[in-house]
């Protein structure tokens, strides 16, 4: 007679994707008037909102610059993308892209831009 045991195990899983949720997410005003916009791009609906105010946070204490590549710890997640800033007056523009996301449970999501074919999608010849 044999006796085992067996235990789940989170296996690591890479897909892409090649679709998300973009807009704006997070607006903040100083008391110096100057507007933090937060935008997400490419972002996934249940960690998207954590995922702005980390990004509002991190541009608050770290001050990254335009193109820098940033990542952001959320309970659900580690999401890796790109910042681009951009200032014009009292307003900055924060757009955090995302490119990879790393769920807890072992599946990484990797960000890819969608191929679109040549083919016509309506034909109007009525």
């Amino acid at each position: 007679m044999s006796t085992y045991c067996s235990f789940a195990q989170n296996t690591k899983r890479v897909e892409q994707y090649n679709y998300g949720k973009n807009g704006i997410d997070y607006i903040a005003k100083s008391n110096t008037g100057k507007t933090i916009i937060i935008s997400t791009f490419n972002s996934r609906p249940t960690i998207k909102d954590e995922v702005a105010m980390n990004v509002f946070n991190y541009f608050k204490e770290k001050e990254p610059k335009d193109g820098d590549k940033i990542t952001i710890l959320v309970n659900a997640a580690i999401v890796v993308g790109t910042c681009n800033i951009k200032t014009k007056g009292n307003q900055t523009s924060v757009e955090f892209h995302y490119e990879t996301i790393e769920w807890n449970d072992g599946l990484t999501e990797v960000y890819t831009t969608p191929k679109f074919n040549s083919t016509t999608i309506a034909n109007n010849d009525d």
